[in-house]
């Protein structure tokens, strides 16, 4: 299971985390998104946050009078990847996903754990 982490000192414990079944989220400055900020430079839902076409966690602006900004890029919709800095108003988070854990089936040959096997040599 992946989780959405949104860091900002805006939040309580620093930070707030979601799971891929607990999308969408609304995030605005009205007490009826799922994250309510208070700045008065969002919009009453501003943005929401999903799960995309292909699988991975979106942003995706509603519209906003004061836009959503990844990286420092207006965006109308964006693919987050760890790393990304979000401005909402006077509120920048930071982004962080956790890809959970994956079966072995799930993975390359690459990412596979190496089973080393010891011969005696007697039959070498």
């Amino acid at each position: 299971m992946a989780h959405l982490i949104l860091k900002s000192s805006i939040f309580p414990d620093g930070q707030l985390v979601f799971a891929d079944h607990e999308m969408p989220r609304t995030v605005g400055r009205s007490h009826r998104a799922d994250i309510t900020i208070p700045d008065l430079l969002l919009s009453r839902i501003h943005a929401e946050f999903r799960i995309s076409s292909s699988g991975k966690f979106q942003i995706v602006d509603n519209e906003s009078t004061n836009l959503t900004i990844v990286n420092d890029q207006d965006i109308e919709s964006a693919e987050l990847r760890t790393g990304d800095r979000i401005l909402l108003g006077d509120t920048e988070i930071t982004v962080e996903i956790d890809a959970g854990q994956t079966s072995p089936n799930e993975k390359t040959t690459r990412e596979l754990p190496v089973i080393r096997t010891h011969h005696t040599g007697a039959d070498d």
